[in-house]
């Protein structure tokens, strides 16, 4: 009885697992085809998700990695923050706030990536705030990047199929030989 108890808790377990799985692929792809289609970095949760291109943050964020930038009032960044904020020429940068300085009734940051030996050459308006960077997913940004093309994006929602149909295929298949087994006669030998 306690045996099939366990197995009855692990197709449960897997079940569960199976399900999450395919949520998740689901709301990854339809979250990135929606970028996709607007022509923006992705979002999730209210929380912006943003690709690590260069090494100027290193060694505190990877090249490869995924930010998760949260929207923030620019008065609630501090120096020592990691911000995301939109470059003069419509980039996207991430660095550290080195220091804050108010000039003309303006909030400026004056920001550094961890790797450069000087400081941005100019101070980032607080206007041009993105957020505050919330956490650092290592080596995501290239499974991310790649699901940005059409191939990876094809492929994305492909394995979201596939595991969408495993659960019901797999139950049917397990149904299916239970049935068969139940139904063999008493005294049956199975060869093996």
């Amino acid at each position: 009885m306690a045996a099939k108890h366990g197995i009855k808790m692990g197709t449960m377990i897997n079940s569960f697992i199976i399900i999450l799985l395919t949520a998740a692929a689901l709301l990854l792809a339809i979250t990135l085809l929606q970028s996709q289609l607007a022509g923006v970095e992705p979002s999730l949760a209210g929380y912006r998700l943003c690709i690590v291109r260069s090494g100027s943050m290193a060694p505190a964020l990877k090249v490869g990695s995924v930010v998760a930038v949260q929207p923030l009032a620019a008065e609630k960044v501090q120096p020592g923050d990691i911000i995301t904020f939109h470059s003069g020429g419509g980039s996207l940068i991430t660095h550290r706030i080195d220091r804050l300085e108010t000039a003309n009734n303006r909030l400026l940051f004056h920001t550094k990536g961890d790797a450069n030996s000087a400081p941005d050459p100019h101070p980032v308006p607080a206007e041009r705030l993105v957020g505050k960077v919330f956490c650092t997913l290592p080596y995501l940004g290239h499974l991310l990047a790649f699901s940005r093309t059409r191939r990876g994006l094809a492929i994305l929602i492909a394995l979201a199929s596939c595991t969408a149909l495993a659960g019901p295929l797999g139950r049917s298949v397990s149904k299916r030989k239970k049935k068969r087994k139940d139904n063999r006669p008493v005294g049956e030998v199975r060869n093996r």
